[in-house]
């Protein structure tokens, strides 16, 4: 029979001596599902046992972060902080948060928290700079996001000066265009929305920008191959690379605590 008594010890429980990621899901579910599949693909794993632990709490009830934000409320703020928090009890060493728009709120959320917070908007600005050699300021960027995202730029706020003075006009249409599609894959219309997201990108690739950022997670979990283009950014892309990278340094920093092997 097993000794059960022998459990009691927090080191032989499910989550051993290492604390697992903890990920604030559901904004939404396919986002987070593209995520998950992210941190799965590029975890350079060769057994199971060498996979990032996680704890995703996906529960979609989060109100809508862009009305919530155009009508200056902080509900969704309020709802992220408590999956954040009882992911903390639960045992997760950092947070991840695969939602864009959610990180409009990223300093309320990093002051709320004890563990870290990792943060995709500052990762995807650095990543961006070390690649291309420039600060995204000094770059001809289009983001393509939420409408919230877009009134309130995360990344990079575009603008006549970089694209001519056609630029804001169709700039207008291509964010109603974006938010159609991102409304199109949260309601589960995937074969029209991946047609459309092919459209807007030709549309800001008329422009000739330097990049093109997915500020919208819905707009990632459709993209395809379009993250392999070079001028394509995906901050999901970049947050689960940092997820990997926090999971390996952990290890790193704690030699003597190994993944059981079985």
């Amino acid at each position: 029979m097993i000794d059960f008594s022998r459990r009691n010890s927090p080191s032989s429980g499910p989550l051993g001596q290492r604390k697992p990621l903890g990920v604030v899901g559901g904004m939404g579910s396919l986002a987070t599902a593209k995520f998950l599949e992210l941190l799965a693909r590029n975890s350079r794993a060769k057994r199971d046992q060498d996979h990032v632990p996680f704890i995703a709490l996906s529960l979609p009830s989060i109100s809508d972060r862009s009305q919530a934000i155009s009508n200056g409320s902080d509900a969704p703020l309020l709802q992220i902080l408590e999956r954040a928090h009882w992911l903390e009890k639960a045992g997760c060493g950092a947070i991840a948060i695969p939602c864009n728009t959610a990180h409009l709120w990223v300093s309320e959320i990093k002051q709320a928290l004890s563990v870290e917070l990792i943060n995709m908007v500052e990762i995807t600005r650095q990543a961006i700079s070390a690649s291309r050699g420039r600060e995204i300021h000094n770059l001809r960027s289009i983001a393509l996001g939420t409408s919230a995202s877009m009134q309130h730029p995360l990344y990079v706020r575009p603008s006549e000066n970089g694209f001519g003075k056609d630029f804001i006009q169709n700039l207008k249409q291509i964010q109603s265009d974006t938010v159609k599609i991102i409304d199109d894959v949260k309601s589960g219309n995937l074969n029209d929305s991946q047609t459309n997201l092919m459209r807007v990108i030709r549309s800001a690739r008329s422009f000739d920008p330097d990049l093109i950022i997915l500020s919208c997670s819905e707009l990632s979990a459709i993209s395809g191959d379009l993250g392999d283009d070079n001028d394509i950014i995906d901050p999901i892309h970049f947050l689960a690379s940092a997820c990997i990278e926090w999971w390996m340094a952990e290890g790193r920093s704690s030699p003597n605590l190994m993944t059981n092997r079985s």
